[in-house]
């Protein structure tokens, strides 16, 4: 029986991790954030820099990133900082991608990727990571509190995490709302404002450092959407008109909500106590 991540990226289009490279979607994402470091999700690269210094990356950490689709942003990280950065998601068509990437790179010696169930426990023994990070994948993943306590686990003493959740509740939505903003994405998981903050608590993390991260669904939803726009002909070629309207209705949610922040993203940022 699957999981609810087992069902991530299945059988919607906004995860085309196995065409990571194609020149169309490559073009879209120039278009989309302007720096393309191979994402798929709300970040930008002037975020994603931000969020190394957070997680206080060098070039003797070990990075682990969930829900790593296609390894854009772990390459990128690697590339950046030094670090040594294990991805791992449920997407074999991402893990695959990224290897593949990471060999035609010259990381394959400071990056790995690996398919798992970010849901289950973790194949990694305990403090084996100095940081974990997760962008935009918290709302795939129903049971946070057995999550927090599988990195609470392989993140050594001290050790950080940061993850950034794009759908949490700050106003009030309309069933239409919710159903557009998630149509796209297989399951999902709206959070209301401050439970973050009680399970992170929980699971035994402290200095937790939380920031209002809304206005990068605002600048890259509306970029994305006009950016598939101009390219509505060709991408009719591989999507059928259903695919591509969903999509872009998607889009449109998400942009109207972040700008009005009835719906917003957080980026939360924790740290493992250190040994005593």
């Amino acid at each position: 029986m699957k999981t609810q991540s087992d069902q991530e990226g299945e059988g919607s289009i906004f995860y085309v991790y196995g065409e990571f490279e194609r020149t169309l979607l490559a073009e879209i994402r120039r278009e989309t954030y302007g720096e393309d470091i191979g994402q798929f999700s709300w970040i930008v690269a002037d975020e994603l820099r931000k969020f190394f210094h957070q997680l206080e990356l060098n070039a003797d950490s070990h990075l682990l990133d969930v829900a790593c689709g296609s390894g854009g942003p772990a390459l990128f990280t690697a590339h950046t900082t030094g670090c040594h950065v294990t991805g791992i998601d449920i997407n074999q068509n991402g893990i695959r991608t990224g290897n593949q990437l990471a060999q035609a790179r010259g990381l394959q010696s400071r990056v790995k990727f690996e398919h798992a169930d970010a849901s289950r426990p973790l194949p990694f023994p305990d403090a084996s990571f100095d940081a974990v990070v997760s962008i935009d994948a918290m709302n795939h993943l129903y049971n946070r509190a057995e999550v927090l306590e599988e990195w609470l686990r392989v993140l050594r003493p001290g050790g950080r995490f940061l993850f950034t959740d794009a759908v949490v509740v700050t106003g009030t939505l309309s069933r239409d709302e919710i159903l557009a903003r998630s149509n796209s994405m297989g399951q999902f998981l709206f959070t209301p404002a401050g439970e973050h903050e009680r399970i992170i608590r929980a699971a035994g993390f402290v200095a937790l450092q939380v920031e209002d991260v809304t206005d990068a669904i605002a600048f890259v939803s509306k970029r994305w959407h006009d950016a598939r726009d101009q390219h509505r002909d060709e991408l009719l070629k591989t999507e059928t008109q259903v695919e591509f309207e969903n999509l872009q209705k998607m889009l449109a949610a998400a942009h109207a909500l972040a700008a009005e922040r009835r719906l917003s993203r957080f980026a939360y940022c924790a740290r493992k106590p250190s040994s005593t």
